[in-house]
């Protein structure tokens, strides 16, 4: 099976924004992120069910997929999957994606 999705801007701009930030303190935490996200994302890709609502959050219809410490994959279960964002779980998702 080929792996596909299909990221938007802002997310292309979360991982930049990650990373910059993680290598700052380590570059080699940088890599190990954005290989972490890559990997997470075509596993999504693979199996888009793994993910769950959540409401409490968003009424968009995206799934949420925590990874790597504390970061959310947030995206759109379809065919390919759209990764919507990709965010700390520290941050303030809810103001963050609505």
């Amino acid at each position: 099976m080929i792996k596909t999705y299909h990221l938007s801007d802002a997310a292309y701009q979360d991982i930049d924004e990650i990373v910059t930030y993680i290598a700052k303190e380590s570059p080699k935490s940088a890599h190990k992120f954005l290989d972490a996200t890559y990997s997470a994302m075509d596993t999504l890709a693979e199996n888009p069910d793994l993910g769950h609502l959540r409401e409490d959050l968003t009424q968009m219809s995206v799934k949420f997929w925590t990874f790597k410490w504390h970061y959310l994959i947030i995206y759109k279960p379809m065919k390919p999957i759209e990764i919507v964002r990709i965010l700390s779980g520290y941050q303030d998702i809810t103001n963050i994606i609505n």
